[in-house]
């Protein structure tokens, strides 16, 4: 066959390295780390006959050897449309996107098909990778796949069965022009779809409707696919009434259309129209998020048939991902929450309000340059103190004093902050100290995931007892 550069050694990379050399493509691995260099990479471009370029998704589309690619005429791809020409059409695909909670729906729902004895797996954003499992060839109904933004560029051919865009709030603006780039961005998740696939809708979420009429005016938005509306008010086809998850039995109406339609009670509306699921103290994953990822998981079930009991006892008993909102040390009353994931003020704010009693809020990181000014204000309404860390420190610092907040301290490090709680605070208050940085890892830390990591490491070697399962 031909030659092909994949660019980027990371788990996208090397996993699309592996199925390209299976179907007998001569591979170059462009990575400064663990391949040729970029520069050796333009050599290369310029010297022999390269049939395509897979692109890594954090790779920007303005780095040298990608213009010099465009200059050529050299097609440049994802590793997601790689995966995609190979993998087996039979399989269906499951896409989830969203600013946050994508990889906790993603991961649950496919949870959730393994509980109801699908052959299911998992890939894309979620940290496995797309191309990996094609090469696999591993006998499959469905495959979920997470999608960030950055792999929903360059509009992406993959065709999911099922899409949901959970929510969309400004992030990764040192990438993208405005919030609005990165909103439509994430909205390619639907352009491949058509009438027999399934769309499922935050109606809460104010910016994808938003978004959709924007597209709608520019001609530019799929509307052929079934539509499956969800919402934490009574409204939609998935909806929550008196405390309860409901779900239409005919999941082309909406609860809405009925209410306002006719002067019956809502209740004898619910009752006959639709079946009540769960109890949402009942469900294990708490917060209000957690009830909008819920929703989207449920919504999926439902589409997939699989039976109302055994989404209830999965919604009972499933557990937080690593890293989100995780309950992972006590000492004496005082709860450690490790919150890595939290990396844009939007996550930030709904791990806040998942609390009850006293936070004390440990934030920052790098400067994604996003406004922080809801953050600030949810800190002032609900949080007792902040410890602030990495490059916003100083940052969230000044806008904190510029509202007469004075309850933190900027020491700068995970370890410091640390120390200081062990020397300052009173273990015997109910209290939770929530490490929620609302932005990135990247000025201190390779990933979310080291962050997270080292955050329980350095809370069991500086505090050490009492530490209980997550």
């Amino acid at each position: 066959m031909g030659k092909v550069i994949v660019f980027g050694a990371g788990l996208s990379g090397l996993g699309a390295k592996e199925l390209l050399e299976k179907k007998g493509f001569e591979v170059y691995l462009v990575d400064d780390k663990n391949g040729i260099s970029s520069e050796e990479g333009i050599r290369v471009i310029n010297s022999e006959k390269i049939d395509f370029i897979v692109k890594s998704p954090g790779i920007s589309w303005k780095v040298d050897l990608l213009q010099e690619a465009a200059k050529i005429g050299i097609e440049v791809i994802s590793e997601i449309d790689l995966a995609y020409k190979y993998m087996n059409k039979g399989i269906k695909i499951i896409g989830i996107t969203g600013t946050n909670g994508k990889t906790t729906t993603a991961t649950k729902i496919y949870e959730l098909l393994t509980a109801a004895d699908l052959k299911v797996a998992l890939a894309g954003n979620a940290g496995y990778s797309f191309a990996k499992l094609v090469a696999d060839e591993i006998d499959l109904q469905y495959i979920v796949l997470e999608l960030s933004s950055y792999q929903l560029e360059n509009n992406p051919k993959v065709h999911p069965f099922i899409a949901g865009n959970i929510n969309l709030t400004p992030d990764h603006l040192m990438r993208y022009e405005n919030a609005d780039d990165y909103y439509i961005t994430k909205f390619n998740i639907f352009n491949n779809q058509d009438e027999n696939d399934y769309i499922l809708i935050n109606t809460d979420d104010n910016e994808f409707e938003r978004i959709s009429e924007v597209l709608e005016e520019r001609a530019q938005l799929n509307v052929k696919q079934r539509k499956v509306f969800l919402s934490k008010s009574t409204i939609g086809t998935v909806f929550v009434f008196e405390s309860k998850v409901c779900v239409m039995k005919n999941m082309n109406e909406k609860i809405d259309n009925f209410i306002y339609e006719n002067n019956d009670r809502i209740d004898k509306i619910v009752n006959e129209k639709a079946e009540i699921i769960i109890d949402i103290d009942e469900i294990s994953l708490k917060g209000n998020h957690n009830l909008e990822n819920a929703l989207f998981i449920i919504g999926t079930g439902k589409i997939l048939n699989i039976p109302n009991e055994v989404i209830a006892q999965f919604l009972k008993t499933t557990k937080a991902l690593e890293h989100r909102l995780e309950n992972f040390f006590l000492k004496k009353n005082t709860l450690f929450v490790n919150d890595s994931k939290g990396t844009n003020v939007e996550s930030t704010i709904k791990a806040i309000e998942a609390f009850k009693n006293k936070i004390i809020l440990i934030a920052g990181g790098e400067n994604k340059k996003i406004c922080n000014d809801e953050l600030i204000k949810k800190i002032n309404e609900r949080v007792g103190f902040v410890y602030l860390i990495g490059e916003t420190g100083a940052i969230l610092a000044e806008e904190m004093e510029k509202i007469g907040y004075k309850k933190y301290k900027n020491l700068g490090t995970l370890e410091k902050v640390l120390v200081d709680i062990k020397e300052n605070l009173d273990f015997e208050d109910s209290q939770t100290i929530l490490f929620s940085p609302a932005t990135a890892s990247f000025d201190q830390f390779k990933n979310f995931e080291e962050r997270g990591k080292i955050f329980k490491e350095l809370t069991n070697k500086i505090l050490r007892e009492n530490q209980i399962e997550r």
